[in-house]
């Protein structure tokens, strides 16, 4: 057999003989290129998609059967009612007692008058004197206390009192500007930070959160740095009882009368305005001397000029005099914030009446 024959059986079988077999080239069409393949541009397909999970099953809840077991109420116990007690047998000292006394007043006849036996009495025991001391005329005599005096009272009871030596600490609720012109006051609400015992320190007379309405006035005085507040009313928390004309001067946390704050004494509103027309005042005379010092003090024109300002710094003059006159009496402004702790001493003592029961 001839080796194209074997390589023909051999291929045809898939056999390649140790490569000396090799099968012949595809034709080449006539333009030169092999054909398409179409499985070369072909996509690959998409894996298909899981399958949609199982619905769960419906679970329904478990049923509770309770059982309720209604028990009867027992009949109320009978109701027994006592007897009243017996009253007592009189008593026969009374008895007699009251005998005598309505005989002796004319109210009961001789016969009825019961007879009161009573042992008679024992004999007076007359006392026997000690013996006199000799009379010492050489001792000198204690005379009583001769000087002005105060006589103590009795024990009082101070539990629903707010003596005056207790110090009320508040707060102010709101802030305070002096500047309310003439003779107005302001007002001010303070409320109570703190428990006020009564004098033995064992009963809450005014609860914290009570609050006060107080008064205050402008200073009048320059150099005023502190402001007087005086309270008149206070509305005690609870059971909300009420103290009218109180009168109880305020002062800050140190004990000190009055309140401080920051003071405004107004400094350029009193002389701003006096120091600005001296300023204008000087500057036309300065002017006038330039003026008059580079011309001819004798003709018309400089004495006319000279004239005037001299007119102009009289008019200035008296400005500032009345505006002088006007602001020397601004009053300081003092202005106190909000929050600020304050003390309250009662100028009298406060009794704080029991509440009633309600009817």
């Amino acid at each position: 057999m001839s080796t194209s024959a074997l390589c023909e059986l051999a291929l045809a079988l898939g056999l390649t003989l140790g490569g000396h077999c090799v099968a012949p080239p595809a034709p080449v069409p006539a333009g030169g290129l092999p054909p398409d393949d179409p499985s070369a541009y072909a996509l690959p397909e998409p894996p298909p998609p899981p399958p949609p999970p199982a619905p769960e099953p419906v679970v329904m809840p478990p049923v509770v059967i309770e059982k309720v077991v209604r028990v009867a109420a027992p009949a109320p116990a009978p109701v027994v009612v006592q007897p009243p007690p017996p009253p007592p047998p009189p008593d026969p000292m009374e008895t007699a007692l009251t005998a005598l006394w309505m005989a002796a007043a004319g109210g009961a006849p001789h016969a009825l008058r019961p007879v009161v036996t009573s042992p008679p009495p024992p004999p007076p025991v007359m006392p026997v004197a000690p013996e006199m001391a000799a009379l010492d005329l050489a001792a000198p005599v204690r005379a009583d206390y001769g000087g002005p005096r105060r006589t103590s009272s009795q024990p009082v009871d101070n539990t629903r009192i707010i003596t005056a030596d207790r110090y009320i600490t508040g707060i102010l609720e709101t802030g305070i500007n002096s500047q309310v012109g003439g003779d107005d006051t302001g007002t001010v609400v303070v409320q109570t930070a703190r428990d006020v015992y009564g004098y033995h320190g064992r009963k809450v007379l005014m609860p914290k959160g009570s609050r006060l309405i107080c008064d205050y006035q402008a200073p009048e005085d320059m150099g005023s740095s502190r402001l007087a507040i005086t309270c008149q009313r206070v509305l005690i928390a609870g059971h909300r009882a009420e103290i009218r004309d109180l009168d109880s001067l305020l002062s800050d946390v140190q004990g000190r009368a009055g309140t401080s704050g920051e003071v405004d004494h107004r400094f350029w509103e009193r002389y701003g305005t006096a120091f600005l027309l001296t300023g204008i005042s000087m500057g036309v005379r300065f002017g006038n001397t330039l003026t008059l010092s580079g011309g001819d003090d004798d003709s018309a024109a400089s004495q006319s000029m000279e004239t005037t300002s001299s007119e102009l710094s009289n008019r200035l003059g008296e400005i500032t005099a009345s505006v002088l006159e006007q602001t020397l009496d601004l009053a300081p402004i003092i202005t106190i914030p909000q929050g600020t702790r304050i003390q309250i001493r009662p100028a009298t003592d406060w009794y704080i009446a029991a509440a009633e029961p309600p009817s």
